[in-house]
C-alpha cells in the first residue's frame, strides 16, 4: 500500500496501509466496514470507535481499553449474544457523530493491546470478524485503505478527554453558548468564572473595575504570590489571563456596569451578577430582563453572633428568564455595601457554594441537568444546613 501523507502517527498509519478504512474525528478516532454477526446466520457491518488522544503529536491509548460500536449486540454464528463476553452497555448514544448503539469493552489476554491504537483497534476487530468469517469466510474490514482527518474547533488549547472517553459530546453541546457575560469578579464571580471557563462557552465576558488586594487572595480560587496580592491588578485582566492559559475566547472589561453602558450586555446569551451593589443590580437586572436576556443573580449575607463568637451565613440565587422577569421586583436593590461583612473575612467555601448553586440552576436552565422542580430562586442558611427552593410556578 502506498503510504499516506495525512496519518498523524505510525501505529495509525499501520491501519491504513493493511488496508483499514480510518477517520479522525475529533477526539476520536473511527475504523468502518468492521463485519459482525447481528443475528444467526447473518454477517453485518458497523464502525468501531475510540477516543483518542496525542501527546507532542504521538498518539497515546494510555489505560482506556473500551470502544463504541455503531452495530446491534454482536452475537455468535449460531445466535448467542455476547453481551455478557464483550459488551460493556447498551445505552444509545452520539459519539464522534454518529448513533452508537452499544460500548464493548473486552481486554486482551496477552499485554500489548493498549500500546497504540493498532493495536487495540485490531483487538477488537478480529474479535468481531472472526465470528464473522465462519458464516462468510470473504467477510473482512479491510479494503483500498484510506485516512481523513477532521479537527473540530475548540475554544481549549487541550482537549478534554474525559468527555470523549465517555461519549458526551451529546451533553457538550449544550454547553456550547455563544457568549456569556459575568459581572462582579468577587469571591463569589470568580468562582462563577472557574466552573464556567471549563465549559465550551464561545465567548465569555468579564466585568469589574476593581483591583486585587491582599483580602482577595482568600476569596477567589487559586493562590496569588506575594507580588501579584499587592501590585494592584485589575480583577478582570488578572483572571482573563489566568484562565487565558487554558482556552481562548475571554474577554476582559475593566469597567463598573452602569446607566451608561448597560446596552454592551444586550448580545450576551446569557449573565451572571455577582456584585454587593444593590442599585447596580437593580439597573442591571431590570435592563436585562427587559431585553429578554436570561440571567442569575447571586447574593450572600454574614452575620455576627457576637457572644458566641460565632458567624451565621446565607447564600442566594435567583434565576430571572421569561417565566420568573416577575422576580426582579425581589431582588435586593438597596446599597448595601457597607453590611458585607464578608468582604473583610475569609469565607471561600462560601463564595465556592453559592458560585456552585449558580452554575448548577445554568447548567439545568440550559438543559444539561435534569430539572423537575423548574427553580427559580435557591436560598442556603448555614446554620440550619438547609437549602430550601421556590419553584417557577410559586415564584
Amino acid at each position: 500500500m502506498p503510504e499516506s501523507p495525512t496519518a498523524p502517527s505510525p501505529d495509525v498509519q499501520r491501519l491504513v496501509d493493511e488496508g483499514y478504512t480510518v477517520c479522525i474525528e475529533g477526539d476520536y478516532i473511527i475504523v468502518d466496514k468492521v463485519p459482525y454477526v447481528s443475528a444467526p446466520g447473518t454477517v453485518s457491518y458497523g464502525a468501531i470507535i475510540s477516543a483518542y488522544k496525542t501527546h507532542n503529536g504521538i498518539a497515546q491509548v494510555g489505560n482506556d481499553h473500551p470502544v463504541w460500536f455503531t452495530g446491534s449486540v454482536p452475537c455468535t454464528p449460531t445466535g448467542q449474544s455476547l453481551a455478557n463476553a464483550l459488551v460493556a452497555d447498551t445505552k444509545r448514544a452520539t459519539v464522534a457523530g454518529r448513533q452508537v448503539l452499544c460500548r464493548l469493552s473486552y481486554k486482551a489476554e496477552r499485554p500489548g493491546m493498549l500500546d497504540n491504537y493498532y493495536n487495540k483497534l485490531t483487538h477488537y476487530i478480529r474479535k468481531l470478524q472472526g465470528y464473522a468469517n465462519v458464516i462468510d469466510p470473504a467477510a473482512s474490514a479491510i479494503g483500498n485503505g484510506s485516512i481523513s482527518i477532521r479537527q473540530k474547533r475548540s475554544v481549549f488549547y487541550y482537549p478534554n478527554m474525559a468527555i470523549a472517553r465517555e461519549g458526551l459530546d451529546a451533553y457538550e453541546e449544550k454547553l456550547k453558548l455563544p457568549r456569556i457575560a459575568i459581572i462582579g469578579l468577587g469571591g463569589t464571580g470568580s468562582y462563577i468564572l472557574d466552573a464556567l471557563a471549563k465549559t465550551p462557552v464561545q465567548e465569555i465576558h468579564l466585568y469589574d473595575d476593581d483591583v486585587i488586594d491582599p483580602a482577595t487572595a482568600y476569596r477567589m480560587p487559586g493562590a496569588l504570590t506575594f507580588e501579584e496580592a499587592h501590585k494592584g491588578m485589575r480583577k478582570a485582566d488578572y483572571l482573563g489571563d489566568l484562565y487565558g492559559r487554558m482556552r481562548d475566547g475571554i474577554e476582559s472589561h475593566t469597567m463598573r456596569i452602569d446607566q451608561s453602558n448597560v446596552h454592551e450586555l444586550d448580545s450576551c446569551d446569557f449573565v451572571f451578577i455577582a456584585i454587593d451593589h444593590g442599585p447596580s443590580r437593580g439597573l442591571i437586572a431590570r435592563h436585562l430582563a427587559d431585553k429578554g436576556i436570561p440571567f442569575i443573580d447571586v447574593g450572600m449575607g454574614v452575620d455576627r453572633i457576637a457572644d458566641d463568637v460565632k458567624l451565621i451565613a446565607r447564600a442566594r440565587v435567583t434565576s430571572i428568564g421569561s417565566e420568573t422577569k416577575s422576580l426582579v421586583d425581589r431582588l435586593p436593590a438597596a446599597d448595601d455595601q457597607d453590611d458585607a461583612l464578608y468582604n473583610n473575612i475569609q469565607i471561600a467555601e462560601l463564595n465556592a457554594l453559592n458560585a456552585m448553586l449558580a452554575i448548577i440552576l445554568y447548567k439545568q436552565k440550559i438543559g444539561f441537568y435534569a430539572d423537575e422542580m423548574k427553580v427559580g430562586e435557591l436560598r442556603y442558611i448555614l446554620a440550619w444546613q438547609r437549602l430550601t427552593h421556590s419553584a417557577l410556578e410559586q415564584a
